[in-house]
């Protein structure tokens, strides 16, 4: 189980790490955003190509709140929870922050109490 933290207008915020190609990890704070219902991670174009993972996809179709968008899907391994994971990840130009998709709910229980302040997902 991993505690989470609150953010400052209540966002859900965990920290995971993403295992490069070479192996090496990198801590990152990311939002859960339960609007984000098809995917696992959604990172910037940037921050993808730093950790060397390999592209699966080019330019996916998908519809957004503000309209289509195109994205790239990577082969990611993040770990969560102590457990290592290998998933598509979603990734383009101009992400302002690393996003967890709803698809983790289906596999990891999330507890959410603002009054005593626990968030923990696993």
């Amino acid at each position: 189980m991993i505690a989470g933290k609150f953010g400052n207008i209540g966002e859900l915020i965990f920290e995971i790490d993403l295992i490069a190609a070479d192996g090496e990890r990198l801590s990152i704070d990311v939002l859960l955003d339960t609007g984000f219902t098809t995917g696992w991670l959604a990172l910037d174009n940037q921050d993808v190509e730093s950790l060397e993972w390999s592209k699966i996809e080019s330019e996916r179709a998908m519809q957004m709140a503000r309209g289509e968008e195109f994205f790239d899907i990577y082969e990611g391994r993040v770990l969560v929870d102590g457990q290592e994971y290998i998933i598509p990840v979603l990734a383009a130009s101009g992400i302002p922050e690393s996003i967890l998709g709803l698809q983790w709910l289906k596999i990891l229980p999330l507890a959410v109490n603002f009054t005593t302040g626990v968030l923990t997902l696993g």
